[in-house]
């Protein structure tokens, strides 16, 4: 069961579309004949079309598409379990493949079939396959920027009600307005404080822009951790150390906040003791680092809550391994480890400057 999953996620995340199914067919037909009807008018002109010509040409570009989309379709579920270059490889050769065959088909139809000698030309072949295989990269390029647009938009997406979520569960809410009625009536001034945090989480969390600064970012979680350590009071103990300018970077929202967030709930809060939380953020050479360390429960406080710490960890993680990846073009990394009962997150990137 779990396998069907993770093959349907890779599959979803091809950027070939599905040319197993009809509009995915329609579209690459639809892109031969806006090709074929180019390639008529750079050979001919307006002032000289050649309408049998034209005819001839899409003809043949249709085939070599529909040739193409045949290979890729029987290689789809094969495709997606390889790497980005080596599938795109793959299916860029399978394209100047098909060019090839149609070209060698052509070939035939010429001369074999009105009595001729059948000879093949391999520099007529060669000629067929340079052409095609201008466009074919083209168009695959196109499908891959649309992918991780799309990649880009779901994650983020996503990100922000996994977000809104987490922070409306109904404990937290419940613990906070508890909190809040008591610190009406002995603290007016610090429950006023509370309000205008979880307002700030809230509007943050729903913020609808690809990127902020990591300031914004850090203030966000600061607001969050000052409501949770409200609600643990002593069990809670947090600290940042920041040694860059946090506004000068700018990154996607909510790459951090989800990760204290799941440090509080499963790393804090099942303690009977309580737990801590620390949170460094510095350069190394052209790279910025990210480290987020937070003790874990030991065996005997919590089973129920140790049972959901791998989960919970996990899906935070696996979402924003998505997000950064999109972000900065496979250009960041995200790292965990696990040592002597504290759990470490690492998130690495080459900032962009803003």
């Amino acid at each position: 069961m779990s396998d069907s999953g993770e093959n349907q996620t890779q599959i979803g995340n091809y950027f070939i579309p599905d040319l197993c199914r009809g509009q995915g067919l329609l579209g690459i037909f639809v892109i031969a004949a806006l090709s074929a009807l180019l390639m008529a008018l750079v050979n001919n002109g307006i002032g000289d079309f050649d309408f049998l010509w034209l005819g001839k040409i899409t003809l043949f570009v249709c085939w070599i598409a529909l040739i193409s989309a045949l290979f890729l379709c029987a290689a789809r579920t094969y495709l997606t379990r390889l790497s980005l270059p080596h599938a795109a490889l793959i299916n860029y050769l399978l394209v100047l493949l098909a060019a090839a065959i149609c070209a060698v088909a052509a070939e035939y139809w010429n001369k074999y079939s009105v009595g001729g000698i059948w000879q093949v030309d391999p520099l007529s072949i060669l000629n067929t396959v340079l052409i095609a295989a201008i466009p074919a990269g083209v168009i695959l390029r196109l499908y891959y920027l649309q992918q991780r647009l799309h990649q880009q938009q779901s994650a983020g997406l996503e990100a922000r009600l996994a977000a809104l979520q987490a922070t409306i569960r109904p404990h937290f809410i419940f613990n906070c307005m508890n909190s809040l009625a008591t610190l009406i009536r002995i603290d007016a001034d610090k429950a006023e404080k509370t309000v205008e945090n979880l307002c700030d989480l809230f509007r943050y969390a729903l913020k609808d822009s690809a990127s902020v600064t990591l300031q914004e970012e850090v203030d966000a979680c600061q607001g969050y951790l000052e409501i949770e350590k409200l609600r643990l009071d002593e069990r809670l103990e947090y600290s940042w150390d920041i040694k860059i300018d946090l506004n000068t970077v700018r990154v996607p929202p909510l790459i951090l906040q989800p990760l204290i967030e799941n440090a509080v709930f499963h790393g804090v809060q099942p303690a009977i003791k309580g737990g801590s939380i620390y949170i460094t953020i510095y350069r190394c050479g052209a790279w910025l680092i990210i480290d987020l360390v937070n003790s874990l429960p030991r065996p005997g406080d919590n089973k129920v809550a140790l049972s959901g710490i791998t989960s919970g960890y996990q899906l935070a993680l696996n979402n924003l391994r998505c997000r950064l990846d999109a972000y900065f073009s496979g250009g960041a990394e995200l790292q965990e480890t696990v040592f002597k009962n504290h759990y470490h997150t690492r998130i690495l990137f080459k900032p962009l400057e803003g």
